[in-house]
């Protein structure tokens, strides 16, 4: 092993194939009717939970990951492991836990000597998902962790991901779109179109009439702008009814990709609300917004 392989949980691996992996991690955190939850499912059972739960009207929330919690667990590695650290984390445009891990593991630096290279993966759940897939590629073959830290920060720009959210009134509920947005949009069949940008934010980039043009749009995206280079894809489902069909969109107009389902976690599905899905891809252009 030329690194010690570690992320956060909102790349949404299930946890069990993260320990068969050697990928080591911390769990986020989720809170329903005041009680934290660790992100630490593995199981599909466990992601259906959560939104049994988001559809008997809970609106849960995320908490951080602060720095002293961060610094625990990388003194945990350093402990466990003599090999230099790398560090997957959530986009910096969505959470302060990626500043969080770099001044943690400057911290676990001064007092240690190790070094622990902390990646932004500009993205979340399937997005975050290709980064780890890639830094577990990189770790195999041999390169070091500063080389595959600067790999990785310019393989993260070559992926691309849409989503869309299908219940506005979730998106109303946690005040993320107005409540006559929210009433106008779900009677009219708008749908959302979010795409993760340069910043690892989540912009509106579109509207659409219906779920149906939803899943053209961005199966038309996956062939416009995947790489030439036949690749893995995934398509993200926060329990959604459209994810297959999201898939054979894709695979038709890639047949010569390998595409997934995997699941929206609690982090994220608690800010999506039930019904989203979406697709990742790399390409071999940066992200253009």
């Amino acid at each position: 092993m030329s690194f010690v392989l570690a992320a956060d949980t909102s790349g949404d691996i299930p946890r069990k194939e993260m320990r068969e992996r050697n990928i080591e991690y911390i769990p986020l955190v989720f809170i329903i009717d005041g009680t934290e939850y660790p992100d630490n499912f593995s199981d599909d059972s466990e992601f259906k939970w959560f939104y049994d739960q988001v559809r008997a009207g809970k609106l849960p929330s995320t908490s951080q990951i602060n720095v002293a919690t961060h610094e625990d667990f990388f003194m945990s590695l350093v402990d466990k492991y003599d090999d230099d650290i790398l560090y997957v984390t959530l986009s910096s445009g969505l959470s302060s836990s990626c500043e969080s891990a770099r001044l943690a593991a400057e911290n676990v630096k001064n007092k240690t000597g190790r070094k622990i290279y902390v990646v932004d993966s500009l993205g979340a759940t399937i997005s975050q998902r290709h980064v780890v897939d890639e830094a577990e590629r990189l770790r195999n073959a041999g390169a070091t962790a500063a080389e595959a830290a600067e790999k990785l920060a310019e393989f993260v720009t070559h992926i691309q991901t849409w989503f869309m959210p299908t219940d506005l009134m979730h998106l109303k509920r946690g005040g993320r779109v107005s409540g006559a947005a929210a009433y106008i949009g779900t009677a009219l069949k708008i749908k959302p179109i979010i795409f993760i940008d340069s910043l690892g934010k989540l912009p509106v980039m579109k509207k659409v009439h219906g779920a149906e043009k939803g899943i053209a749009f961005m199966a038309k995206m996956f062939a416009d702008d995947s790489a030439e280079t036949p690749h893995k894809f995934y398509i993200a489902s926060a329990d959604s009814e459209y994810a297959e069909q999201l898939l054979s969109a894709a695979k038709a107009v890639r047949r010569d990709c390998e595409g997934e389902i995997g699941w929206i976690g609690p982090v994220i599905g608690a800010h999506t609300g039930c019904g989203a899905v979406g697709i990742s891809f790399v390409s071999d252009i940066k992200r253009r917004y």
